[in-house]
């Protein structure tokens, strides 16, 4: 996600205005005293409820928080077989631009990483994570191997990206810490905390913290999508997504195409206000209509705002995932409202995303510039 505004000076993160904040304890364990809502707190984003396709393995809940300096992300997992699994977790950041929403990943150039795969997702990639456990029998140490994909720099020869091995760690939550300066995520926390049934399994899993300097940065307000998934040891995903595809029950296979599949495959965080909707909210709940389209002089965005006094912005996206213009970003009253989509005939022809926010709701409508 390339942000071409920025948002008034104000709501900058500031430093000092979390100092009193609670900080996250990097140890593969979810704590009650983590979960809250503001900076320094895990807010819930998203829930595994279907039937796993290998039975008591695989994916919980997604939680994700946010302090002045870090990301933190914390998955409720159980992915140990009698094989090597692995959990991956894919990122597009406010302030950086990688491999396109829609496109098929080039993959990463470690062939023992299961970032190897190629799926094509429908947001922006910039930085893909994984872990890798070994058998659910193998409880030594040094037993977890992590890495990191960069789709934000250039591809080698071969058109791979780099796959960066960030080291190993354990199944009792101890914590790897990223000293090497190659990796570019120096500071960046790792723990993984095993447990015998995904079912039963509420508290442990994959924990990250990761330094928001090293992605670019972030403001408050600003967006960041994401998911997680569940693969085998070839890369092939099973049935365990965040966000859950609705009745997927089987196996996603290897290199799926999540932009066939409807709705929006990703979670959207916002920072300062936490998680918005991914696939709850529907152009026909919130009454969106674009009209005239193509779009002319008198095209219109129009909308409904419900309840009470909500946060709205519009915003523009070219094919490329890249936010090319900002049309509101304000607090309006319940009631039916209409923003002005004059402004994108300044852009070059083709089709562009215009997404809506209001709240926690997400939607989008696809426009024309001839």
């Amino acid at each position: 996600m390339n942000k071409f505004s920025t948002l008034a000076a104000a709501a900058v993160f500031s430093l000092g205005a979390f100092s009193a904040q609670a900080q996250f304890t990097v140890n593969g364990v979810l704590a009650p005293a983590e979960i809250g809502t503001g900076a320094g707190k895990y807010q819930l984003v998203g829930t595994y409820t279907n039937t796993h396709s290998v039975a008591d393995r695989g994916l919980k809940q997604l939680y994700v928080g946010t302090t002045a300096t870090t990301l933190n992300v914390m998955l409720v997992a159980s992915p140990e077989k009698t094989d090597y699994n692995a959990l991956v977790f894919y990122l597009d950041m406010p302030n950086k631009t990688g491999i396109a929403a829609g496109t098929r990943l080039p993959g990463g150039d470690d062939t023992s990483s299961q970032l190897r795969h190629r799926p094509t997702l429908d947001f922006q990639a910039d930085y893909g994570f994984r872990i890798t456990v070994s058998p659910l029998s193998n409880t030594g140490t040094f037993n977890v191997y992590l890495s990191k994909l960069d789709y934000t720099v250039a591809p080698n020869t071969a058109g791979k990206y780099p796959d960066k091995y960030l080291g190993p760690t354990d199944k009792t939550g101890a914590v790897l810490s990223v000293t090497d300066a190659t990796t570019n995520i120096v500071g960046a926390k790792f723990a993984y905390r095993t447990t015998t049934s995904v079912a039963a399994n509420t508290t442990t899993g994959w924990e990250f913290e990761l330094p928001l300097t090293a992605l670019g940065g972030a403001s408050a307000n600003d967006v960041m999508n994401m998911m997680a998934g569940y693969v085998g040891d070839n890369g092939d995903f099973y049935s365990d997504v965040l966000p859950q595809v609705a009745g997927q029950i089987t196996d996603l296979g290897l290199d799926p195409n999540f932009s066939l599949i409807a709705g929006r495959q990703s979670f959207a965080y916002q920072v300062g206000n936490g998680p918005l909707a991914s696939r709850a909210a529907t152009a026909a709940a919130l009454n969106l209509e674009a009209y005239p389209n193509p779009v002319t002089a008198a095209s219109q965005l129009r909308y409904a705002v419900a309840g009470s006094p909500q946060p709205v912005s519009v915003e523009v996206y070219n094919s490329l995932g890249q936010q090319v213009l900002r049309l509101l970003d304000a607090e309006q009253q319940p009631g039916q409202h209409a923003t002005s989509l004059a402004p994108l005939r300044q852009l070059a022809a083709g089709n562009y995303l215009v997404k809506l926010r209001v709240g926690t709701q997400l939607t989008s409508r696809r426009v024309a510039v001839q």
